[in-house]
C-alpha cells in the first residue's frame, strides 16, 4: 500500500539514473521488513520549474504515504533507510528530504 512519491529538480535527469535510484529506494522499502513488496508503488516526478532559495540549488524531495498504524520507530526507521540511498546515489549534488506520513482514516483504496 505505501506510495513513494520522489519529486526532484528535472536537472538531475543529466547527473543520475533516476530509474536505478527508484528501484534503489523500492527495494529499501523491502529491506526494512514493514511492507509487502507486492504492494510498494514507487513512482518519480520532475519539476522543470522551481526555486530554492537565492538560487537554483537542485533537491530531491520524497514522501511515503502509509495507511495508518505504523509506529514512530518504524517510520524513523523507512524515513532514514530512503534518506540513505538517496545521499549515496547524490554525492551531495542536491538538497534530500523525506517525509513519511499517514494517510487519512478516510482514505479510500
Amino acid at each position: 500500500m505505501p506510495h513513494c512519491i520522489v519529486e526532484y529538480a528535472a536537472p538531475l535527469q543529466n547527473q543520475i539514473d533516476i530509474s536505478s535510484l527508484i528501484e534503489s529506494l523500492f527495494e529499501g522499502m523491502v529491506d526494512t521488513g514493514l511492507f509487502d513488496r507486492a504492494t510498494i508503488k514507487v513512482r518519480a516526478i520532475a519539476s522543470d520549474h522551481f526555486m530554492t532559495g537565492s538560487d537554483k540549488q537542485l533537491y530531491m524531495h520524497t514522501t511515503v504515504k502509509l495507511l495508518p498504524g505504523r509506529s514512530p520507530q518504524q517510520k524513523e526507521l523507512l524515513g532514514a533507510r530512503l534518506l540513505e540511498i538517496k545521499t549515496q546515489a547524490l554525492a551531495g549534488t542536491a538538497m534530500l528530504s523525506v517525509e513519511v506520513v499517514d494517510l487519512s482514516e478516510a482514505y479510500f483504496k
